[in-house]
This record gives C-alpha cells, sequence and structure tokens, in this order.
C-alpha cells in the first residue's frame, strides 16, 4: 500500500499543488469487469481488511428472489478501497505526498442490469 495521504479536507502543512488526479471503475462487463479484475490484484489487501474488521464481510443478495437484479452492495466497498489505492498510485506518479480535497461519485445503471460506475478525483500536494 502507497504512502500518499489521502482526505477529503485539506491538509494543515504547507504544500504545494501538483494538479488533479482521477480514477474510475465500474461492475459493468460481459465477460469480466474492471472492477472483478481489480479485486483479484487486490485479493491480499481485502481479505486482510476482512479479517480485521476493516471491510466488512460481504452479504448474500436476495434480489432475484423478487426478480430484480441487484449490484451487489460489497462491492462498493472494495470499490471504494480499489479507487483510493489506485487514485494514490496516480498521486505517486506525479510525485504527491498527499491527494487533497477527495471527492467521488457512483452513479447507477438500472435499465437491465444493476451496474455501478464510480470515480474519484482530488488534488495532488507535494509537502514543502
Amino acid at each position: 500500500m502507497s504512502n500518499v495521504i489521502v482526505t477529503t479536507g485539506d491538509i494543515s502543512k504547507p504544500y504545494e499543488i501538483l494538479g488533479p488526479v482521477y480514477f474510475q471503475v465500474s461492475n459493468k462487463g460481459l465477460f469480466g469487469s474492471a472492477l472483478s479484475k481489480l479485486v483479484t490484484k487486490y485479493q491480499v489487501e481485502i481479505v486482510n481488511m476482512k479479517k480485521s474488521g476493516m471491510m466488512s464481510e460481504g452479504q448474500p443478495d436476495w434480489g432475484f428472489l423478487y426478480g430484480e437484479w441487484s449490484v451487489g452492495q460489497s462491492d462498493f466497498e472494495k470499490a471504494f478501497f480499489i479507487a483510493t489505492e489506485e487514485l494514490k498510485k496516480r498521486g505517486e506518479m506525479v510525485g504527491a505526498d498527499a491527494i487533497i480535497c477527495m471527492r467521488q461519485d457512483i452513479d447507477m445503471d438500472t435499465n437491465a442490469f444493476a451496474y455501478f460506475y464510480l470515480q474519484m478525483y482530488g488534488t495532488a500536494v507535494k509537502f514543502i
């Protein structure tokens, strides 16, 4: 895991702004989604976080009993963790010590199957 700090607010240390960083992921895909591939990549970290109680265990989703397709609520938590880690990597690529004012947006697509799109972005900064 990266040492880059990610925060939804500002940091009281003096810094210079390097620029915006952005990451997006979706659970949409015919033969596998970008999210499922990244879950495989981060499998060890996800398992360890579940064991330590930092991430909830997946819950069964019974939406199919009512004729509904569901997104799978545990996917949101995994997607948030993965997006944060990938945002840190993008910060490292530009030499950042932190990502400040991080924001996220989750959009739902429920036309046929329920899919979601997660976008995460913030401002990369370097401490001076």
